[in-house]
Formats: structure tokens, C-alpha cells, sequence
């Protein structure tokens, strides 16, 4: 699969030669090309990453429910089950999204229903991350 961000018009030069090079082949081999056009959107970044794992691990070690602790996988697991953009599953059922799908708003967004219920719901006062 090959993908252009079109930040430029030099870039969709590039995508158009690529296009006009392989679609004649790839439809007489049977194989026609898809083209899609879409607003780019950005996954999360690597701070956005490292940010959020600092979050789950002061989760994991300020918080104890039911005289349980968990680690931060398990954080993130039940987090994600709670506030995660929902797709649809085969059976019609809703199911999170993987979090490295999310793009960086979906993400930021994530990531700041986390810090509240943290903090309002199981009182975590987070560090300066």
C-alpha cells in the first residue's frame, strides 16, 4: 500500500506519476487500484504515548480499590473499556478502539477523561507530567 500526505504540490506530482506508472498494470494483472482521498489526520505522537503511560503508571501506584491494586495494563484495559471512541463489532456490539488508532484529538481527548476521573473519582493528584 502506498500513502501520500498531500502537504505540497510536489508530493501530489509524486502520487499522480505513482498512480498513472502502476494502474494500467495492476488492472491487466486484475488487481485494479483503489484510490482514496481524506483529510489527513495524525496519530498519536510519541509524547502523547509517553505522556499517557506516565499517567497510568501514578494510577496504578496511588490508587487501591477494594484492597486491590492493579498495574497499569490493566488501567489501561479497563480505562479504554470506559472512555474510548466506540466502533462496531460483527456481532452489532460496540467495542473500544485500540488506542493507537486514535488520532492526536481523539487521543488528547482520551487522555483528559482519564485525568478527570482520576482525580475526581479516585482522588489521584498527579505530578507535574
Amino acid at each position: 500500500m502506498k500513502q501520500y500526505v498531500l502537504r505540497d504540490p510536489e508530493i501530489a506530482r509524486r502520487m499522480v506519476d505513482f498512480i498513472r506508472a502502476t494502474a494500467g498494470p495492476a488492472n491487466a494483472a486484475g488487481r485494479p487500484l483503489v484510490v482514496t482521498v481524506a483529510e489527513y489526520k495524525a496519530k498519536r505522537s510519541n509524547e502523547q504515548n509517553a505522556r499517557y503511560w506516565a499517567l497510568l503508571t501514578e494510577i496504578a501506584e496511588s490508587v487501591q480499590l477494594n484492597g486491590k491494586w492493579f498495574d497499569r495494563d490493566t488501567w489501561h484495559e479497563w480505562l479504554k473499556q470506559k472512555f474510548a471512541p466506540q466502533s462496531e463489532a460483527p456481532d452489532g456490539s460496540l467495542i473500544p478502539i485500540s488506542t493507537t488508532r486514535m488520532n492526536t484529538e481523539q487521543f488528547a481527548r482520551y487522555m483528559t477523561q482519564i485525568e478527570v476521573f482520576a482525580t475526581q473519582e479516585l482522588g489521584v493528584e498527579f505530578a507535574a507530567i
